[in-house]
């Protein structure tokens, strides 16, 4: 295959998630205070590059599911949209992940969909070095 082809094919998921995604962000970060969080342990992201959405990895107290009944995790954003959400299984503290809206404030809720009680919010800010 012909070099400027390759180039071509490499850069073209990049365009495609620019294009479709939003701004592209360098070197994201995800800054979350979890130190007084009876459910959150650690919020954070190891991506290098973002188009759009952060993807944060979450870990969550080893209670968190067998005490305080987490069963379901929610982002929402500062304007209440909801943004993305997953499952926690029973037993579950790693491995988890959810979507962040790259350069903007959100909300990770922690819910018991049993019984439908919010169990804890946590505030979040996925940003970094947006270059459009």
């Amino acid at each position: 295959m012909p070099q400027p082809r390759r180039r071509f094919l490499a850069t073209l998921p990049l365009a495609a998630g620019i294009g479709l995604g939003g701004c592209l962000t360098l070197n994201p970060t995800v800054d979350a205070d979890t130190a007084g969080s009876a459910v959150f342990e650690e919020i954070a992201t190891d991506e290098s590059w973002a188009s759009g959405r952060v993807r944060a990895s979450i870990t969550l107290a080893a209670n968190a599911t067998s005490e305080q009944d987490v069963t379901d995790l929610t982002v929402t954003t500062e304007s209440g949209k909801s943004f993305d959400s997953t499952t926690v299984s029973s037993g579950q503290s790693r491995g988890l992940t959810l979507y962040l809206p790259a350069g903007e404030s959100a909300t990770i809720t922690a819910t018991d969909s049993i019984n439908g009680t919010t169990i804890e919010s946590q505030s979040v800010k996925a940003g970094g070095d947006e270059l459009f």
